[in-house]
C-alpha cells in the first residue's frame, strides 16, 4: 500500500524523529543593537503598510524594546534621542512573515527566522516535541496545536490512542470516537497549552461538532484538515468543507473537504469541473465565515515536484543537501499513475477555486505545510507558497498580505504581521520590490526578532551545525 502524503503521516526518522538538538552554541545571535527593555532603534527604508497593501517610499519604523513605538512617514516619526538608526535605503521593511501551516522539528527549526519567517503555527505535534521546539535555539514564535484529533483509523498512528493509553505528552493522534470523549481531548489539550485544535480527516460529524463547541468554549480557535484526492478525502472522510466551516471551524487547510463536497452537490472533482458548481462552492464556504490555508506549493509540488525554483530561497546552499534524499522519498510515493492523478484533481481543484474564494471575500492565508512535500526547504518553503499564489492569481500584494496582515488576523493577534504602534517589532527587510516581484522576498537583507537584529550568517551556521549533527 503506498504512503498516505500530507501532515503528519509516514515521514523517514531522519527527519521527522522527536530527538533533542544537539549541542550547540546557544541561541541565534543578535546584534548590540538595541539591547534591553527601554532600548531603541530606527529604521529606515521603503515601508509596506500589510493593512493598506500601500508601500511608503520615505518610510521609517522605531522600535522601543520588543514593540514598534511608530511607523510610517519618515517625518512622522519622532526619533529617541540616541537611538541607533538602520538605514536601508531603497530596501523595503516588511512584517516578519508568519506560517500558518508548518510540521517543525528542532533540528531545522533555526532555519525560520534567518529566512524572515518570525512566526509559524505548529499543526500537529506530539507535547514532546513541542516542548522541544519552544527550546530550541534560534526558534521563531510558535503557535501550536499539539496533537490531531482524529477517527480510530487515522494514518496518523498504527493503532487508536484515546486519551489514557499513554501520556497525553507522547499522543499523537488523539483516537476519539464520540462527543465526549472530543470534548474531554479539547479540554486536556486547552489545559496543556494549545493555541489551536486540530482536527483530523476521519472525525465523524458529531465527535467534530463536540471538539469546536468545547474549543469554542475555551476560548481557542479550531483548524481541520479534512483530506484531498490525493489522501483520504474521498474514501473515509465524513466531514466536507462546507460542513466543517458551519460547524465553527476557524481555518480549512490544504483546501482540504472541498473535493468532497463537490461531490456531494453532484460533480466529480477529477474529471472536468463544473463552473457553476465551483461558484456555489465557493459561496457557501465563504458563507461560513472560516478563513483558508491553502497550501498551493505543496499541491503544486506534489503534482510537479521542482515546479517552483529553489533559486535564491534563504539558505538554499546550506541546507538543500539535507533534505534531498527526503525528497527523493516523496517523490517516489507519488511515481505511479493513480497517485499522478490524484494529485493532479487536487491542483485542477484548486486552480479553479481559490481565485473564487478570493472574490468571495474568504480570508486567504498563507502557509507551507513544510516538510510535506518534495523540493521545498524550512523558512524557504513560505516563499515559494508566495510564488504559488501569485501564480494561481493573487496579486504580489494579496501574497504578502496572506503572510502578514491577513495571516495575524487569522491567528487573532493584532500584534502580528503589522509594521504598526504596538506591534511587535518583528520586520524583515528585504532587497527589491516584492509588490511588483513576489520573488523579491527571497532577497533577504536583515531580519528583526522583537526588537533586536538577527545575525544572519551566525543562525544559518546554527542551522548548518544542527542538521549535520543528526546525520552523524
Amino acid at each position: 500500500m503506498r504512503p498516505v502524503l500530507l501532515a503528519g503521516f509516514l515521514f523517514p526518522a531522519l527527519l521527522f524523529a522527536s530527538m533533542a538538538l544537539p549541542a550547540s552554541p546557544g541561541t541565534v545571535a543578535v546584534a548590540a543593537q538595541p539591547t534591553g527593555p527601554g532600548a531603541s532603534a530606527v529604521l529606515l527604508g521603503r515601508l509596506f503598510d500589510a493593512r493598506s497593501g500601500k508601500v511608503v517610499e520615505q518610510g521609517v519604523v522605531v522600535v522601543a524594546g520588543d514593540r514598534i513605538r511608530c511607523a510610517g512617514q519618515e517625518w512622522d516619526c519622532a526619533r529617541p534621542r540616541g537611538a541607533a538608526v538602520h538605514d536601508y535605503g531603497r530596501s523595503m521593511l516588511l512584517p516578519g512573515l508568519i506560517d500558518l501551516h508548518v510540521h517543525a522539528r528542532p533540528h531545522y527549526i533555526g532555519a525560520f527566522v534567518p529566512s524572515g519567517v518570525t512566526t509559524v503555527r505548529d499543526a500537529n505535534n506530539t507535547l514532546t516535541t513541542i516542548a522541544m521546539l519552544h527550546a530550541a535555539p534560534g526558534a521563531p514564535r510558535i503557535l501550536t496545536s499539539g496533537p490531531a484529533l482524529d477517527g480510530p483509523a487515522s494514518v496518523l498512528g498504527e493503532a487508536p490512542s484515546p486519551l489514557g493509553s499513554q501520556t497525553l505528552e507522547t499522543l499523537m493522534p488523539v483516537t476519539v470516537t464520540t462527543a465526549d470523549e472530543a470534548a474531554s481531548a479539547v479540554q486536556a489539550l486547552v489545559g496543556a497549552g494549545a493555541d489551536w485544535i486540530k482536527l483530523y480527516e476521519q472525525l465523524s460529524p458529531e465527535a467534530m461538532a463536540a471538539a469546536v463547541q468545547a474549543a469554542r468554549q475555551a476560548g481557542v480557535p479550531v483548524m481541520a484538515d479534512l483530506g484531498l484526492v490525493l489522501t483520504r478525502g474521498l474514501s473515509g472522510a465524513q466531514v466536507d468543507a462546507v460542513q466543517a466551516g458551519q460547524a465553527g471551524v476557524s481555518t480549512l487547510e490544504h483546501l482540504s473537504g472541498a473535493a468532497l463536497a463537490y461531490q456531494r452537490m453532484g460533480g466529480d472533482p477529477r474529471a472536468e469541473l463544473d463552473p457553476a458548481l465551483l461558484d456555489r462552492l465557493a459561496a457557501d464556504i465563504a458563507a461560513t465565515g472560516m478563513a483558508v490555508v491553502p497550501t498551493r506549493a505543496n499541491t503544486r509540488q506534489f503534482n510537479a515536484p521542482g515546479s517552483l525554483t529553489l533559486e535564491g530561497l534563504p539558505g538554499e546552499d546550506r541546507i538543500r543537501p539535507h533534505f534531498e534524499g527526503f525528497w527523493r522519498y516523496l517523490e517516489d510515493a507519488v511515481a505511479g499513475e493513480s497517485a499522478r492523478a490524484e494529485s493532479a484533481a487536487d491542483l485542477r481543484l484548486s486552480s479553479a477555486l481559490l481565485p473564487r474564494l478570493l472574490a468571495a471575500g474568504v480570508p486567504i492565508g498563507a502557509g507551507s505545510d513544510l516538510p510535506a512535500a518534495p523540493q521545498m526547504l524550512p523558512g524557504g518553503a513560505l516563499h515559494q507558497e508566495l510564488q504559488a499564489l501569485v501564480e494561481a492569481g493573487l496579486s504580489p500584494v494579496q501574497a504578502l498580505q496572506a503572510a502578514t496582515h491577513v495571516a495575524g488576523s487569522i491567528l487573532g493577534r493584532e500584534d502580528l504581521g503589522r509594521l504598526e504602534a504596538g506591534a511587535l517589532a518583528d520586520i524583515l527587510v528585504v532587497d527589491g520590490d516584492p509588490t511588483a516581484d513576489i520573488l523579491h522576498t527571497r532577497k533577504v537583507r536583515a531580519v528583526w526578532l522583537d526588537g533586536e537584529v538577527v545575525e544572519l550568517e551566525a543562525a544559518w551556521e546554527q542551522v548548518e551545525q544542527a542538521l549535520e549533527a543528526v546525520a552523524r
